[in-house]
């Protein structure tokens, strides 16, 4: 079963076109990409992830455990993944629902 159709597909690579055209006529330059929104840079990522880690030490050191990197990466970005998949799942539902009725509306 396909979960996304060949447009859907499309749309949400379109924004890359520009940089396929860059791409396609000369090798691509970092100058050539797009700029990062500073949330996402990997300095502010890397701080962040690291305040989380320094925590899981910690709580290691007191219960006598090896800290867990999974752990750590987990209550970091568990929020923005929650999100995410939430947005994922209902996509995904919503396809298979559309999908189930046509099949229902076809045998009739």
């Amino acid at each position: 079963m396909q979960i996304f159709s060949l447009e859907k597909q499309c749309m949400v690579l379109m924004w890359l076109n520009p940089l396929f055209k860059i791409g396609h006529k000369q090798k691509l330059e970092p100058d050539d990409m797009y700029s990062v929104l500073p949330e996402d840079r990997s300095q502010h990522l890397g701080e962040e992830l690291q305040g989380y880690w320094d925590q899981e030490v910690k709580r290691a050191q007191k219960d006598a455990q090896e800290p867990s990197l999974m752990k750590a990466i987990v209550k970091c970005y568990w929020k923005s993944y929650l999100i995410w998949g939430l947005f994922t799942f209902l996509e995904v539902k919503d396809s298979y629902t559309v999908h189930c009725f046509l099949v229902y509306v076809s045998q009739y």
